[in-house]
């Protein structure tokens, strides 16, 4: 069974799925980072050159590749946004809802905006149109919702396994 987590970008995925794949004794994967090596490409060149629709099917792809993996998984913030991902993660493990707000985004992101979706763009301002755009999505999706805000990733990754126990 894989650990899948999921939320928008900057809500910790990846932070939090290290120390969470190290508690679980579990291999620890960065589905955009498994993206870039297997296409020999940046998130952001996939985008510039092929587009958001050509990288969703990339995810597709990948998440096809690591089902029954037994890995902790750090999705790509719109994983959701296709059907077929949102089935394949709720039937191949457990799905956990990185929540956190549009201003703590905002904050983390400030000082890392290599991200696709917020090049020469009003970070906040498109971040509360992506989180509008997906929070449906991520809500119907997760089977654990973990509140970030203000809380350091290793009592994140204490609450995740606290849940996945309960």
């Amino acid at each position: 069974m894989n650990y899948y987590l999921i939320g928008m970008m900057g809500s910790g995925k990846s932070t939090v799925g290290k120390l969470l794949a190290k508690k679980l004794k579990t291999p620890f994967l960065d589905l955009d980072h498994y993206i870039e090596l297997k296409n020999k490409m940046s998130i952001q060149d996939i985008f510039k050159e092929k587009g958001e629709n050509y990288f969703r099917e990339l995810e597709v792809d990948a998440l096809s590749n690591i089902e029954g993996s037994k890995v902790v998984v750090a999705c790509g913030g719109g994983i959701i946004l296709d059907h077929r991902n949102r089935k394949k993660i709720s039937s191949n493990g457990k799905v956990v809802f990185l929540k956190a707000s549009t201003s703590s985004l905002n904050n983390r992101l400030l000082s890392n905006i290599n991200r696709p979706l917020l090049n020469d763009k009003n970070i906040e301002a498109e971040l509360i149109k992506i989180w509008n755009q997906r929070k449906k999505y991520y809500y119907d999706t997760a089977e654990i919702i973990i509140n970030t805000d203000g809380i350091n990733p290793e009592t994140l990754s204490n609450q995740i396994i606290e849940k996945l126990n309960e």
